[in-house]
C-alpha cells in the first residue's frame, strides 16, 4: 500500500498519468471515496494520459461509457446507481479484465462480479478545499503498478 497526498486537481491527475503510463489491457481499476473526493477527476487525468480524445465525465445516468484510448478502450464505470440492484446480469462483465482498462467508481456495488486482480484507489478529503490523500493498493498482477509508483 502507498499514500499520496494531493494538494490541488493537477496532483491528482499527475498521479492518473503515472499510473495510466503502467496500465494494460485487462487492469481493472476500483475508486472510493466520498463524493467530491477526487475519483472524477482521476479519471478525467487517466484518460488523457491514455489518449482519450473525449471530454470524460460521470456516467451515473449510464452507469457506464466506453472511450477509445491510443493503446486499448477504456471503460468507466459509475455504478452508483447499482446500489439497490446489483450488477449480476447487467452485462458488465463482458468488459472487465478483456480488451480495455476498467475504471470503477462506487465499486462496492459491483463487488459481486470484481476480478479480485485489480489495482484499488481509496480517495479521503483532508482539511484543505483540494487537499486528499490517495491509497493505492495491488492486488494480484496490479501490485507491480503499485511496486512501481514513487
Amino acid at each position: 500500500m502507498k499514500k499520496f497526498r494531493s494538494n490541488q486537481v493537477e496532483d491528482t491527475q499527475a498521479l492518473a498519468k503515472a499510473i495510466a503510463a503502467l496500465a494494460y489491457p485487462g487492469l481493472v481499476i476500483t475508486l472510493t471515496g466520498d463524493l467530491g473526493a477526487g475519483k472524477t477527476t482521476f479519471t478525467q487525468g487517466f484518460a488523457r494520459a491514455a489518449g482519450v480524445k473525449r471530454r470524460v465525465k460521470s456516467p451515473t445516468f449510464n452507469i457506464m461509457s466506453q472511450y477509445e484510448g491510443s493503446n486499448w478502450p477504456l471503460y468507466h464505470f459509475d455504478a452508483y446507481r447499482l446500489e439497490n440492484t446489483g450488477a449480476q446480469d447487467q452485462g458488465f462483465e463482458d468488459f472487465l479484465g478483456t480488451d480495455g482498462v476498467a475504471l470503477v467508481e462506487w465499486p462496492q456495488y459491483m463487488a459481486d462480479i470484481l476480478p479480485n486482480d485489480r489495482l484499488i484507489l481509496d480517495f479521503k478529503r483532508l482539511d484543505g478545499d483540494d487537499q486528499r490523500e490517495i491509497t493505492v493498493t495491488g492486488q494480484g498482477r496490479a501490485e507491480k503498478i503499485e511496486q512501481a509508483l514513487s
